[in-house]
Order: structure tokens, then sequence, then C-alpha cells
């Protein structure tokens, strides 16, 4: 894209350069591909988001409204525990009804809702993407926050992470706990969350060649979402054989680059060969 990030279109092959751990590759596969893709929506219902629970739903209807008729989405709403309220299925289809939130329980597994979703949609062929909104604060998981990023870097999807703000609804939170060193304990634990929630979602996106976005008013999160559709809607997609065969589970570095100057390429920034994988073809994937 260009400074002003919109998308340039007609390169070419040899427009395009690929390294891998500094080493350039040959380009063995290139298209510009505008196609229909899958989107998982994720939704954080949690008790910190109560207070903003209508404007979730608006948010997340906005986001259905910019999708074109031939896409495909699934919507997973998560708190204590994972629901989801679609699964993948026609955007027609969607948009003729509402996306029904269920009840709130406990609770925020953020990071099992994204082992959860990368499991999904790696059975699912074609283009594919996981916009997650979220205060990006986790509570309960099972799934830590470096094992969720490993996960990424063996998933071909990309992630758009959209971070709302929900820190000034601490107090009126807290004091709804009338024991005073219950209260603290609780405070303490969240500010730990509160401190690792940007560089969590900021890491989903740069992994995987997405984009990470603040909402503090949920209201103005519609030109997010129209890029990310745009960014979505027509990409170029490269594919090499590295050079050099590494061990299984090692990450590997990714850096594209363009010819033309001024122009911008979000790309991911690594890769992880899955041990099975790298054992079946060599580690050569």
């Amino acid at each position: 894209m260009d400074r002003n990030g919109r998308y340039i279109a007609n390169l070419r092959k040899e427009d395009f350069r690929i390294y891998e751990d500094g080493v350039e590759q040959s380009v063995a596969y290139f298209a510009s591909v505008e196609k229909p893709f899958t989107v998982a929506l994720m939704l954080d219902v949690s008790g910190s988001t109560q207070l903003q629970l209508a404007q979730i739903r608006d948010a997340a209807n906005t986001f259905v409204s910019r999708l074109r008729f031939n896409d495909r989405m699934m919507a997973i709403a998560f708190d204590g525990k994972i629901n989801v309220l679609t699964e993948p299925e026609a955007v027609s289809t969607i948009r003729s009804s509402k996306l029904h939130i269920p009840a709130v329980s406990d609770g925020t597994v953020l990071y099992d809702a994204v082992a959860f979703a990368l499991k999904r949609m790696a059975q699912i062929p074609g283009r594919k993407a996981i916009v997650l909104m979220t205060d990006g604060v986790d509570q309960n998981s099972v799934a830590t926050f470096k094992d969720t990023l490993a996960d990424v870097a063996e998933q071909d999807v990309l992630i758009y992470t959209v971070q709302y703000n929900t820190l000034p609804q601490l107090p009126q939170r807290l004091s709804q706990i009338k024991s005073e060193k219950a209260r603290r304990k609780v405070r303490e634990r969240l500010m730990k969350g509160y401190a690792v929630s940007e560089p969590f979602l900021r890491a989903l996106a740069e992994k995987t060649g997405g984009r990470f976005y603040k909402a503090d008013d949920l209201r103005d999160v519609g030109p997010a979402f129209e890029a990310i559709t745009q960014e979505l809607g027509v990409q170029y997609s490269l594919g090499y054989y590295p050079k050099e065969i590494s061990g299984s589970g090692t990450e590997r570095g990714v850096k594209v680059r363009v010819r033309y100057p001024n122009l911008v390429v979000r790309a991911r920034d690594s890769y992880t060969t899955a041990p099975t994988i790298a054992r079946r073809n060599g580690g050569n994937n």
C-alpha cells in the first residue's frame, strides 16, 4: 500500500523480494488475489465490557455490514466461556438476523478463545482472518500468553486486533467487592493483565501480517472495519521454498520488500513449522 494506506494494484512477481532470516529467497508462487475470504469475528463480552456491551453489539453489526455478500463469517463471543454465535456461513445469511450475545459469565478466557479460533480456522480452506475485539485482559485461561503467540506462528491466518479501553470502569467494578483485601488482590491481578494487554494484541497482529487498532470509543470503529475489509478483499499472495532447512519448531523471520519507494508492505514477520509437518516434509515447508 502507499503511505496513505491505499492498495497498490498491478505489481508483478519481479517487483517483490522475500528474505528468510536475512537470506533472499526465490519467489516460486505469485498471484494478485481478489477472492472471498472467511473471517472469525471474536467479541469480548466479559464483565469488564458490560458498560460497553451495546456498543460492542453495534460495532459487530457494523463489521458485518462492511463485508461482501460472498464472504463467509463465523462469530465467537467469550467471557468465562467460549460461545460460537454462528458457524461459518455466507454474510448474506448472517445479515438477515442480528447477532445474539448470551448471558455473561465470570472470567475472561481470552487466550483460550484465540487458541479455539485458530484451531477452527485451520480446518477452513482458502483465505481467512480473525478480527478480535477485546480490552486484551485475560483471566482464567488454560492457554498462556507465550503459548498463544507460538500457536499463531504456525497458522496461515491474518489477525486484526481492535482494543477498547475498559480501565476507566475498573473502580466501579471493584466497588462491588465488599472485602478490602479481596478488592486489593483483584485490582493487583487485573492491573498486571492491563499491562500486557496491548503488547499481546500488537504481537498477534504483527506476527500474522494483520493490524492493531486502538478504539477508545467503540462508536468510531467504522473506519477501522472498513480498512480491514478492504485489506482482506484484495491482496498479493507470494510463496517460496526455503533455501535452508532448519529443525522443527524453529521460528523463522520473514521480510517482504517491494522495489518501488514510498510503498509499505504488510506481511507476516515469521512462521514456525509444526513438528509433525517438519518430519513429514523434511522441514522444507
